[in-house]
């Protein structure tokens, strides 16, 4: 058996707690991907969980249900930006929300534009938009692509 450091027990301790107050089961598989997701850096699609997590035994749909429960109960968020489904903790600091995208449609490469702001007025806005609950994505071609 491997020894845990007291910070290692107390962030699998966090993740189950997470997870049980959530309704959700308790499996190696979402605990994986939670820890995954609560140390990535960036968003995460599903293809980059299944090669994170490539020397698991977790086939890629159980992984893809991971994410999808993970979202249904709003521990983790699922944005879509040029037609890939990405996945971050609820929560996170500077968050993908928080700022627009650039999609490339021609080759999907995604770009944040953390110093740009969108203001975004009318009377007729939803009120979802009114809220601040709204993604902001410009597409078109790359730099590279043109």
């Amino acid at each position: 058996m491997i020894a845990r450091t007291t910070e290692e027990s107390s962030s699998l301790d966090d993740i189950r707690r997470t997870l049980r107050a959530a309704g959700l089961r308790v499996t190696a598989s979402r605990v994986a991907v939670l820890r995954l997701l609560a140390t990535a850096t960036r968003p995460l699609t599903h293809q980059d969980v299944v090669d994170a997590l490539v020397d698991n035994p977790w086939n890629r749909s159980t992984l893809y249900r991971n994410l999808i429960d993970l979202a249904d109960t709003d521990i983790a968020r699922r944005t879509v930006f040029g037609g890939l489904a990405r996945f971050e903790l609820m929560g996170r600091a500077n968050s993908c929300t928080e700022h627009p995208h650039f999609v490339c449609t021609e080759c999907g490469e995604v770009s944040h534009l953390e110093g740009v702001r969108v203001r975004i007025e009318g009377q007729e806005l939803p009120d979802s938009v009114s809220k601040g609950e709204y993604e902001v994505q410009l597409r078109g071609r790359c730099d590279g692509c043109r």
